[in-house]
């Protein structure tokens, strides 16, 4: 073999490592969610748009013996909250070399200043301090392995920093492709469908029209991330995909999508509780899979006449028993009122 050759056969051989390298880093960025999938079902459905750039995951609680098991799904977002609410560094330091049983302490001071902040964020903040943005933070992470990179409720809370925009930021990579995913979430749980989805695409177009709060979104993924969790190569060559001035072509080999959470009440959880509990998860399906077909056409609607074509955009579908029963529980398992 000729030594050029050698040389492009070790050169694809990096590149290849290095991919492999960036996944796993990437990986390890990511809560374990394995408890999630005992909460939450995901229902197959093949969404045939036509429109090529929108994509979505169909979820419903999961249920125990016929009934919903909604305080179990609460008390596993209640388990997010630190990950969720607190930069990675700040986690990070305060466990380092933590022995339980002498220091106890800095756990428990972790969960109370998690806590203290959602708590602040539903006080203070028009849009903030919702279990939906902890429920799409905790999606983007299980369905699709996309860490959060930034604590929005960390940043939206400090008088110093005000942060507005999109409900979270998540990254993404797929080491088969190259290519790096920038995720902007929005989360929105309304009493009806309809509500939720013309709030979700409001905000989408607004932000879409804001060529300026796109570009403070980037700048915070640059500049206040938790991408200091990642060994230094690997936060360089981030930064090559998404700095907006590199001359890299890694800034070729990025996209972003918008990743929605549509929660909202579904009435036919009520009509299927009378039968014999180890058939109300079957006959639940059955009705859910005809809302979710009717539910992806007001989508395509939407992203017809609201989006640019070019928009990528991830659909994550939840319906609830009872929006009050749930955030009740919620703010109860917090110690706040709903």
């Amino acid at each position: 073999m000729a030594s050029n050759d050698v040389t492009a056969v070790e050169g694809e051989t990096a590149w290849a490592t290095d991919q492999l390298a960036l996944a796993a880093a990437m990986t390890a960025l990511l809560k374990d969610h394995a408890g999630l999938g005992i909460r939450l079902k995901e229902v197959p459905f093949d969404w045939t748009s036509g429109m090529h750039r929108l994509t979505g995951s169909f979820h419903y609680i999961t249920f125990a013996d016929g009934v919903p098991t909604v305080q179990e799904f609460v008390e596993y977002l209640y388990d997010c909250l630190i990950p969720y609410c607190l930069p990675k560094s700040k986690v990070r330091d305060a466990l380092q070399g933590i022995d339980p049983v002498l220091d106890y302490h800095r756990i428990v001071r972790l969960g109370d200043d998690a806590k203290s902040l959602f708590i602040k964020a539903k006080n203070q903040l028009e849009s903030g301090g919702e279990p939906g943005e902890l429920i799409l933070y905790a999606l983007l992470e299980w369905v699709l392995k996309a860490p959060r990179l930034v604590s929005k409720m960390y940043l939206k809370t400090n008088s110093n920093m005000p942060v507005h925009g999109t409900d979270g930021i998540h990254l993404g990579y797929d080491e088969a492709k190259d290519v790096l995913t920038i995720y902007f979430g929005e989360s929105k749980i309304y009493q009806s469908f309809s509500s939720a989805a013309d709030a979700a695409f409001t905000s989408m177009a607004e932000l879409l029209a804001n060529a300026g709060q796109i570009s403070r979104e980037i700048e915070i993924l640059n500049n206040l991330s938790d991408l200091n969790s990642l060994d230094p190569a690997f936060r360089a060559k981030i930064a090559d995909y998404i700095n907006p001035y590199s001359t890299s072509k890694l800034t070729l080999q990025k996209r972003i999508v918008h990743a929605c959470l549509l929660g909202f009440e579904y009435a036919a959880y009520n009509r299927i509780l009378d039968l014999e509990p180890d058939k109300v998860a079957s006959a639940f399906e059955e009705k859910y899979k005809k809302r979710i077909g009717s539910a992806c056409r007001v989508i395509e609607r939407h992203y017809g006449k609201r989006l640019p074509v070019t928009t990528n955009l991830h659909l994550f579908l939840l319906p609830f028993p009872s929006l009050k029963i749930f955030r009740a529980a919620f703010y109860e398992k917090l110690g706040v009122a709903a």
